[in-house]
C-alpha cells in the first residue's frame, strides 16, 4: 500500500513538472512569435556600419545562420576598421594634388610595347552580340584566347604608370571645362524648329542634365519632375523596339516622355539559382531602387524614376498605337492584360495583367532626348558577358585581360576608365550582371559621364554576392578618388539607412527594397573596400586611387 502511495505521488509530481515546463515553453514561443511579427510589420534599420566591428558577433551565432551569403562577409574581416580609416586619410591627403610621378623605365616605350602584341590576338575581337547569342563560330570563340607571349611584370607596371600619366594630362586638359546643361545645348535648334517647347516644364527639367549628371538631387525641379511623372495625364503609349522584354513609351503632358516597365514579380522574388542572367525577368521595383542607390552614392547618373499605379484600359489601351492595341485582352480572371512585342516574355503565358482588373503598378522613368535630337554614344562594355549558357567571356578566361585589351586602348586613357570603375561598383552593390553596353551623351563633348541606364535585372538575389561584377576593378585596380571618399563617408553613416530615407522621401510605392536587399548592399560595400585594399597593397595608394578632378 505504501509503494502505491509513493508511486501515485511521484506521478503527480512528474505531471505537474511536465505541465510547468510546457507552460513556460508555450509562453516563450508566443512571445518570440510576437516579436518576429513586430519585426515583419516594422522592420528595423540595419545599424550604422561604423558601429559594427569586424568581430562583434558571438562565435555561436554562426551555427544558427541560415543565410547562404554569411560567408560573403568574411573577406571584409581582412580589412580592419583602422586600416580603412588609414586609407581614407591617405586618399584625402592626396586629394587635389597632381598625380604622382612614377619611376618610368626610360627604355620602355608604349608604341614598341604594342608592336609586340601576339598575332593570336586577332581571334579575340569584339564579337557582335547577335553572333554571340546565336552561337556562331562557337569553336573559335571558345578556344582562341588572346595571349601576349612576352608580357612581363615590368611591362604591366610601366603600362600602369603610362596610363596614370595620360590621366594626369587629361585632368589638366579638362580642369577648366565649363558645365553646360542640356537645355542650353538644345535651345538654339528648338528656337528655330519648335519654339513652343521652350516654355514647357520639360525644357526646365533639361536644365538639370549636364555632362556630369542627369539630375540634380538638390534642385527643387527634381521634386516637380517626380510629381509630373507620377500624376500627369498619359496622351499616347507605344512600345520601345529595343530590348528582350516589353517596355512602354509614354507621352505625358507638357512635352515629357517616359519609359514604363510593368510589375512582373513581387518584391521578395529571387532569381532562380538555375536561371542565367539573360533569362531573368526585368523588375520595375529594381529600376526604382537602382535610382535611389545611385542618388545616395552621389553619381546622379540614373535618369529619375518613380513608381506609379496605372489604369490599363484608360492609361494604356485607350492611348495605344494600333500595333500595341492589338496585344490587349481580358484574362479568364477578368483582368485586363497585354503581351506586347519583344523577343522575350511577350506571349500570352507571360502577359502583363492588372492586379486586379485594370490596376497596374509600374516604374515611370524620364526618357532622355534621343538621336537625332541629341547625340549619344553606345560603347560595347569590355567586361560584357558572353550571353551563352556554354561559353565564357574573354575576360573570364584571361586574368591579364585589362592589361592586354583595356589599358592599351586610347579610349580608356580618359575619364572613361574611372567612369567604368564607378559603374562596376554601382552594379556590384545592386547585383546587376546585365551590363553589356555603356551609354553617354556626346553632345556635351569628350568630357562626358556615363549614363547608368537599364537596371531592371538588378536586385535579383540578396543571398549571393557575385564577385565577377567587380572584374574591372579586380583586374585593372583603378578607382576614382572622389568615389572612394564618398563611399567611405556613406559607410560611416550606414548606406542602407540613407537609401531607406531617400525612398521614404520620394517614392510613393511601399517596400521597394526588402530588408535582405538592404543588408546585401551594406555587405557588398565592405567587400568592395576589401578588394580596393588588395589593389592598394599590390600597387600603393597613389597608383590605384586616382584624382582626375571629377567629383
Amino acid at each position: 500500500m505504501r509503494q502505491i502511495r509513493i508511486r501515485f505521488r511521484s506521478s503527480i509530481i512528474f505531471i505537474l513538472t511536465s505541465l510547468s515546463f510546457f507552460c513556460v515553453l508555450t509562453l516563450h514561443t508566443v512571445l518570440w512569435s510576437n516579436e518576429q511579427l513586430e519585426n515583419l510589420i516594422d522592420l528595423p534599420r540595419p545599424p550604422p556600419a561604423a558601429a559594427a566591428a569586424a568581430n562583434d558577433k558571438p562565435i555561436w551565432s554562426a551555427f544558427h545562420s541560415t543565410n547562404p551569403a554569411q560567408s560573403a562577409q568574411l573577406p571584409f574581416d581582412q580589412l580592419t576598421v583602422k586600416r580603412l580609416d588609414d586609407l581614407y586619410r591617405l586618399v584625402l591627403l592626396n586629394k587635389g594634388k597632381a598625380l604622382t610621378q612614377f619611376p618610368v623605365n626610360t627604355s620602355w616605350n608604349f608604341d614598341w610595347f604594342l608592336a609586340r602584341k601576339s598575332p593570336l590576338n586577332f581571334n579575340d575581337t569584339n564579337t557582335p552580340m547577335d553572333a554571340v547569342e546565336s552561337g556562331l563560330n562557337r569553336e573559335s570563340m571558345t578556344t582562341k584566347v588572346s595571349l601576349w607571349k612576352t608580357m612581363t611584370d615590368d611591362d604591366r607596371l610601366q603600362l600602369r604608370y603610362f596610363v596614370i600619366e595620360k590621366l594626369s594630362q587629361w585632368k589638366i586638359l579638362h580642369s577648366n571645362d565649363s558645365i553646360v546643361n542640356l537645355a542650353d545645348k538644345m535651345s538654339e535648334s528648338l528656337l528655330q524648329d519648335e519654339p513652343k517647347r521652350l516654355n514647357t516644364s520639360w525644357f526646365q527639367s533639361m536644365k538639370m542634365i549636364s555632362s556630369q549628371r542627369v539630375y540634380n538631387s538638390q534642385s527643387p525641379r527634381l521634386k516637380q519632375l517626380f510629381n509630373h511623372l507620377q500624376s500627369s495625364r498619359i496622351t499616347h503609349s507605344g512600345e520601345m523596339s529595343q530590348g528582350t522584354q516589353i517596355k512602354v513609351v509614354l507621352d505625358l503632358t507638357d512635352g515629357f516622355q517616359a519609359l514604363m516597365k510593368p510589375y512582373r514579380v513581387p518584391r521578395d522574388y529571387q532569381t532562380l539559382p538555375d536561371h542565367f542572367y539573360f533569362s531573368d525577368v526585368e523588375r520595375h521595383h529594381a529600376e526604382i531602387a537602382a535610382f535611389h542607390v545611385d542618388k545616395v552614392l552621389g553619381f546622379n547618373r540614373v535618369p529619375p524614376v518613380i513608381g506609379r499605379i496605372l489604369d490599363i484600359s484608360n492609361d494604356l489601351r485607350a492611348t495605344a498605337t494600333e500595333e500595341f492595341a492589338k496585344t490587349f485582352f481580358v484574362s479568364p480572371a477578368n483582368n485586363t492584360c497585354f503581351r506586347g512585342h519583344c523577343s522575350y516574355y511577350c506571349d500570352t503565358s507571360h502577359a502583363v495583367c492588372g492586379k486586379p482588373g485594370d490596376r497596374l503598378e509600374g516604374s515611370i522613368q524620364l526618357l532622355l532626348p534621343r538621336p537625332p535630337e541629341v547625340d549619344w554614344q553606345k560603347l560595347v562594355h569590355p567586361y560584357r558577358r558572353s550571353y551563352s549558357a556554354t561559353r565564357q567571356a574573354k575576360w573570364e578566361m584571361n586574368a591579364n585581360f585589362c592589361y592586354e585589351h583595356v589599358l592599351i586602348d586610347d579610349d580608356y586613357h580618359t575619364r572613361l576608365l574611372l567612369d567604368m570603375m564607378d559603374l562596376a561598383a554601382f552594379d556590384f552593390l545592386i547585383g546587376n550582371l546585365d551590363r553589356h553596353h555603356m551609354m553617354r551623351i556626346t553632345a556635351f563633348g569628350a568630357n562626358t559621364a556615363l549614363v547608368h541606364l537599364d537596371n531592371g535585372r538588378s536586385f535579383g538575389r540578396h543571398d549571393f554576392d557575385d564577385l565577377s561584377i567587380l572584374a574591372p576593378i579586380r583586374q585593372c585596380c583603378f578607382f576614382r578618388s572622389s568615389t572612394f571618399l564618398r563611399f567611405y563617408e556613406l559607410y560611416q553613416q550606414g548606406l542602407s539607412n540613407l537609401i531607406i530615407d531617400s525612398l521614404h522621401q520620394y517614392e510613393p510605392l511601399p517596400n521597394i527594397l526588402i530588408v535582405e536587399h538592404l543588408q546585401a548592399i551594406d555587405r557588398r560595400l565592405k567587400i568592395l573596400f576589401n578588394q580596393l585594399d588588395k589593389c592598394i597593397q599590390r600597387y600603393t595608394v597613389n597608383a590605384v586611387i586616382i584624382d582626375d578632378g571629377i567629383e
